[in-house]
């Protein structure tokens, strides 16, 4: 039952792959694992699609360490899952770009949003200076039908623009690839137990240790979504291809917030001074 399951699993997510080419001749895809279900089936999935394939290009798997009490654990099992692939990992520490997690953590704005910051940020910068052509992602379909409904709700219908299996690079920002777009997060937890890949559980995150909680309204939605599911079995793949023909208009609008060069890093950002920095420079002010 489980290898059926598991070749049913490849076989959608290696379509997503074809149809959207998200993996080409000469790539050089880096895969940001957090240690979790998905990340790690991302490159599971990506690694065999490679060799299958016979694919000329190089994953490189990549984790970021917070310098959190759990993190030399999650660490541990990030090494297990590139190990277990027989590909080498690269890790990089928070501190070494000025972050404190201690610090962030006491300042007046919601832990899970500084955080969101910092791995955007990082998650672009690193793998692009290090010559990536691409960046791999564990975002799945539970994921973008959450954050379409969230965005629809709260009037930010236009970000759905970028909810789509492939964002080509647009000058300093690396172009992602979403191979898990048509697979779910319960899909992966399965999936990743089918082919012995270890995981750590989602409930290991900053947000967790510094009493903020879990993002209980994602959560919430993610049960409505496998509510959902189990009733209607077509619903994910139907709510999918809506949400790409909505990505599809949406981004035909010109967009009114064009990226600039950040006046202190250089990266992209809408603003004068990107997120990042902005966020380094008031965790220095925190006693």
């Amino acid at each position: 039952m489980m290898v059926g399951f598991r070749d049913r699993y490849l076989k959608t997510v290696f379509n997503t792959i074809d149809r959207y080419r998200l993996v080409e001749d000469g790539d050089h895809i880096f895969i940001g694992l957090s240690g979790g279900k998905d990340s790690g089936s991302a490159l599971y999935a990506l690694a065999r699609y490679v060799e299958e394939r016979g694919v000329d290009c190089e994953l490189h798997p990549f984790h970021i360490n917070f310098a959190l009490p759990f993190s030399g654990e999650v660490e541990e099992v990030v090494r297990r899952q590139a190990e277990l692939l027989g590909l080498p990992l690269e890790v990089f520490h928070l501190a070494d770009y000025g972050i404190d997690m201690a610090r962030v953590a006491r300042l007046p704005r919601p832990i899970c949003s500084s955080c969101g910051v910092i791995k955007r940020y990082l998650m672009n910068r690193l793998p692009r200076e290090l010559g990536a052509t691409k960046l791999a992602t564990g975002h799945h379909a539970d994921d973008f039908i959450v954050f379409f409904f969230k965005n629809l709700l709260g009037g930010n219908l236009a970000w759905s623009s970028k909810f789509v299996p492939l964002l080509p690079t647009r000058g300093k920002q690396l172009g992602r690839i979403r191979p898990l777009f048509f697979v779910g997060g319960r899909e992966n937890r399965r999936f990743c137990e089918a082919v012995g890949l270890p995981y750590v559980e989602e409930d290991v995150c900053p947000h967790t240790l510094y009493g903020c909680g879990v993002d209980r309204s994602k959560r919430l939605w993610l049960d409505v979504v496998e509510y959902i599911q189990r009733r209607q079995p077509t619903f994910r793949r139907r709510m999918m291809n809506s949400i790409l023909r909505m990505a599809k208009l949406l981004s035909a609008q010109p967009d009114k917030r064009p990226l600039r060069e950040c006046r202190l890093c250089g990266e992209p950002t809408s603003t004068e001074l990107c997120a990042f920095c902005r966020l380094v420079e008031a965790q220095r002010r925190v006693g």
